[in-house]
């Protein structure tokens, strides 16, 4: 090892630059990884930054950091939770399912990435794979051109498509803007994998939040939940029946559960403090 070492440092003084084992983070050259003694490529920051109206945002109850209404600080809690779990198990993917549609799985995903990225020293990254219905950057209000749709089809690279928002930092946006066609297929295929893989890969201390499928309307989620480290499941008051709760937790199978939220709560959170 000392040898290779040696090696290294010397073709990086022949070079005029400083020996990689002095400068294991480089803008340009990447990452050193003394186990495999490569040097990784760096993740490029995204290159769209994107304004958005968040008095318009609000309105669709979408959160932010000096948001100060119940929701807000219900996620924020949701936040500290997975946070300390995913340290606890080393998790580092989560998609965010519900059993049907409309229970608040989407807004769920947007708001809980919004407060992970508030959080000092934690990065995130939110990526919409709900290929049948995609509605994260329909929400958030994102002027873009196009999304994973386009990936999919075999048009662009994916970092082409990492887009992130004005005024938050350590957020990173991969959206969806149109259908995929064959989406359960497309999602099964060996180029999703890989790229769930690599996302992981690429920045170990990094979350990513997966918007998911409602997982009984399709295989789809399924499909996805064996590449993920953990999901969050959304349930709606009075709108998600036990039964269907019972049957998704049965098809997740092993796919570890680190949460529940409860959305739609007829109860108050304005309570004194």
């Amino acid at each position: 090892m000392e040898t290779i070492q040696r090696a290294l440092d010397l073709a990086a003084r022949q070079r005029g630059s400083p020996g990689l084992a002095e400068a294991d983070v480089s803008a340009n050259t990447g990452v050193f990884d003394k186990t495999t003694m490569r040097v990784e490529p760096p993740v490029p920051e995204p290159a769209l930054r994107l304004p958005v109206d968040w008095e318009e945002l609000r309105e669709s109850r979408v959160v932010d950091r000096n948001d100060r209404r119940p929701a807000a600080r219900a996620y924020r809690m949701l936040r500290t939770q997975v946070l300390q779990r995913a340290r606890a198990h080393g998790i580092s993917t989560i998609g965010v399912v519900s059993a049907a549609k409309g229970e608040g799985k989407t807004i769920t995903a947007i708001n809980l990435a919004l407060s992970i990225a508030a959080e000092p020293n934690q990065s995130v990254l939110l990526m919409d794979l709900d290929l049948r219905n995609p509605s994260v950057a329909q929400v958030l209000r994102l002027p873009l051109e196009r999304g994973l749709e386009s990936w999919f089809a075999g048009l662009v690279q994916v970092e082409e498509l990492r887009c992130s928002i004005e005024g938050v930092d350590r957020l990173s946006l991969l959206p969806t803007l149109a259908p995929v066609p064959g989406s359960s297929e497309a999602l099964a295929a060996a180029a999703t994998a890989g790229l769930l893989k690599d996302l992981k890969a690429r920045d170990p201390q990094r979350l990513v939040i997966v918007d998911l499928p409602p997982v009984l309307l399709s295989d789809d989620a399924l499909t996805v939940a064996p590449h993920l480290d953990a999901v969050v499941l959304v349930v709606a008051e009075a709108r998600t029946h036990r039964d269907d709760v019972e049957r998704v937790l049965e098809l997740l199978g092993n796919t570890r559960v680190i949460g529940t939220v409860l959305n739609c709560s007829s109860e108050s959170e304005n309570r004194a403090y």
